[in-house]
């Protein structure tokens, strides 16, 4: 498939150089877009982890996706202000990228030994 933005890269882009900006930018989407949404039950979370996932999939060169919230909410549903919010430190994401000949795959996640949430890449390969 060609790409009608490529006129916009600078020619030294490589498609592997594509294929993890692409990748990094699925990322800070999901950070940027879903964290703090209100969360009061554990129905809620499977709805979001397929929003993010349907999110992911809709941007160009996305092939696969997986989003898993750690956190389980159980709040009383008789109490309307007993929710919490969707933090980074939730999130365990994988997105998988195709551009060219190259496949990445990037993920997401709290890192306990360096308490931070990191995106990383877990693998490329080169056709």
């Amino acid at each position: 498939m060609e790409d009608p933005a490529k006129k916009y890269f600078t020619p030294k882009a490589t498609d592997r150089d594509r294929a993890v900006f692409e990748a990094g930018l699925a990322l800070g989407m999901v950070v940027h877009q879903f964290t703090g949404i209100p969360i009061k039950s554990n129905s809620d979370v499977e709805i979001i982890e397929k929003a993010i996932e349907k999110a992911i999939l809709s941007q160009p060169y996305r092939v696969n996706a997986v989003a898993r919230i750690s956190k389980r909410f159980n709040h009383s549903p008789s109490n309307p202000y007993d929710y919490s919010t969707l933090k980074t430190s939730d999130l365990d994401v994988t997105v998988e990228v195709k551009y060219g000949r190259v496949r990445v795959r990037a993920r997401l996640r709290y890192i306990k030994e360096l308490n931070f949430n990191l995106g990383y890449i877990e693998d490329i390969e080169e056709e």
